[in-house]
């Protein structure tokens, strides 16, 4: 037991205090890797998971912590941990730190294109590398319909396919780089 002011904290409290914030600071590790990797989404569902029990045993330690113990600093790292690790998940710093560590040897592959599956390049990781559209096309499993990366040589703009179906959209990603994602229905 460890003592604040004049009320000792059990040491089940602190210890059970301590998990939840283990377990929140690992869940938010695994999205910013998830993020930064493009891994799996399996990763996302585990980290949620995680993040929801971590909710759930803080809301029921913290009351019990400030009231009983007056232990608010113990009580206020989890959410904090949670909130910082989130908001650097939203705003997209995982992922641009993954292309920035990945960019170089994504653009040495696009630009002999050779096909293969499955292979790393730096830290993200692509289902399929192919040539199409006259450029080299970066499938990337996480995304929730095809699509990924693609690279088109200097001064080759990607082809606009007028929004047809089973065909894929370009948007600018970063200098010959753009994402894709193939419609998968025939527009009217």
């Amino acid at each position: 037991m460890t003592t604040v002011g004049t009320v000792q904290v059990p040491r089940r409290w602190s210890v059970a205090m301590r998990v939840t914030t283990g377990a929140a600071m690992v869940a938010i590790a695994v999205m910013l890797v998830v993020d930064a990797t493009h891994i799996d989404v399996l990763g996302w569902v585990l980290a949620v998971v995680m993040l929801l029990a971590c909710g759930l045993s803080w809301m029921i330690l913290a009351p019990i912590g400030c009231a009983r113990y007056r232990e608010y600093r113990a009580v206020v790292v989890a959410p904090v941990v949670v909130i910082v690790g989130l908001g650097l998940v939203w705003s997209g710093v995982p992922e641009k730190v993954g292309w920035w560590i990945s960019a170089g040897a994504m653009t040495d592959a696009a630009q002999s294109c050779r096909e293969s599956e499955d292979e790393w390049f730096g830290v993200i990781r692509t289902d399929r590398v192919r040539s199409s559209d006259g450029g080299c096309q970066f499938t990337i499993d996480d995304m929730a319909i095809v699509g990924g990366l693609a690279y088109f040589p200097p001064g080759t703009p990607p082809p606009d396919h007028g929004g047809a179906g089973y065909q894929p959209v370009y948007t600018p990603y970063e200098g010959n780089w753009h994402r894709f994602a193939v419609t998968m229905h025939d527009h009217p």
